[in-house]
């Protein structure tokens, strides 16, 4: 038994060492897994779990490996001080949820399958104020933690390196309270911002200002559930509930959005982009887009040679493709 163990942590050494010295060869694994996920899906007959399971299973993948390069490379070291745990809990449950969900609803039926979403939003919802109050995330990214940009790995390694220079090498005045760099503390000329240092008060004032916005935006999910519990699925109460909470949350970000960092911006764009997904969304979707989608497809069909043969699979996978993915609850 014992040579046995000793045999998989070697195993795993030899893994890890592998991911480290090879990022792009994982790379094209990974991504070579996620398009056998979306070529099978609706090909095989109820292949909704195998194609899940595969693209889940390859989002943890990811997530794995990306750990393993950036301990190898020392790489956002920073992180680990912040929630990180938390956010691995919170990036593994929303790779998996679609997996759950659609695997309840299979194997128990659509009770269970309602138990597991609210379970799951709850747990999510709980993960992410937890993040928001405690650990002052203040725009939280879905999922909470990106996938590392591995060709820019050690640039982001030298960035960081000038960052934590910044943050040691800086003083407080005692009368003004004002913060500067110290001579030594200075980041090499490529590195430098031009930016004064935002002192601990103002930092404070940024966080508390962006908690309403934040707060607003993780109990969008929980509140269309109980909503949904209220009027059914197809209701357009609460279709326009989640999409005015969503607007209301995106609002009061851009009215502080001078605030945010730049990632955070880049994350606050990407939400308002996600509002375009209400048009997939139901009720919506089964008044207007529906027609409207299959009418363009239609339209390519007839008009492109050889488009039929991928225009009318097409056509037949897009409202199962609309009924597990484009939940009011999803991010």
């Amino acid at each position: 038994m014992a040579t046995y163990i000793n045999t998989l942590k070697h195993l795993f050494e030899s893994y890890k060492l592998w991911v480290a010295q090879n990022p792009q060869v994982i790379t094209d694994v990974e991504t070579t897994a996620k398009w056998v996920s979306y070529f099978i899906a609706g090909r095989i007959s109820k292949s909704s779990i195998g194609t899940e399971l595969i693209y889940t299973l390859s989002n943890l993948l990811i997530l794995f490996n990306d750990k393993i390069i950036e301990k190898a490379h020392e790489a956002n070291s920073v992180v680990e001080k912040s929630g990180y745990r938390l956010k691995v809990i919170l990036t593994t449950l929303e790779y998996c949820e679609v997996l759950l969900e659609t695997s309840a609803r299979r194997i128990y039926g659509e009770k269970v399958r309602w138990t597991v979403i609210i379970t799951i939003q709850t747990i999510k919802a709980l993960g992410r104020y937890l993040l928001l109050f405690k650990y002052s995330e203040s725009i939280i990214r879905s999922p909470p933690i990106k996938q590392l940009n591995r060709k820019t790995i050690q640039q982001q390694k030298q960035s960081d390196f000038g960052l934590n220079d910044v943050q040691n090498g800086v003083v407080k005045l005692e009368r003004s309270g004002r913060v500067i760099r110290k001579v030594e503390g200075a980041p090499p000329l490529h590195f430098r911002n031009w930016q004064s240092l935002q002192s601990d008060e103002t930092a404070k004032q940024k966080t508390v200002v962006l908690y309403q916005a934040e707060a607003l935006y993780i109990a969008k999910p929980f509140l269309h559930l109980l909503s949904t519990g209220l009027f059914g699925t197809k209701s357009w109460k609460s279709y326009s509930m989640a999409l005015a909470l969503d607007i209301m949350s995106i609002r009061l970000y851009y009215k502080k959005q001078h605030l945010l960092t730049k990632e955070q911006r880049l994350e606050l764009s990407r939400r308002s982009c996600s509002v375009l997904m209400f048009l997939l969304r139901s009720p919506f979707y089964e008044a207007v887009s529906k027609r409207k989608i299959d009418c363009l497809i239609d339209l390519f069909a007839n008009r492109i040679p050889f488009a039929k043969a991928i225009c009318e699979p097409l056509k037949d996978y897009i409202p199962q493709w609309q009924d597990t993915y484009f939940y009011m609850w999803s991010t």
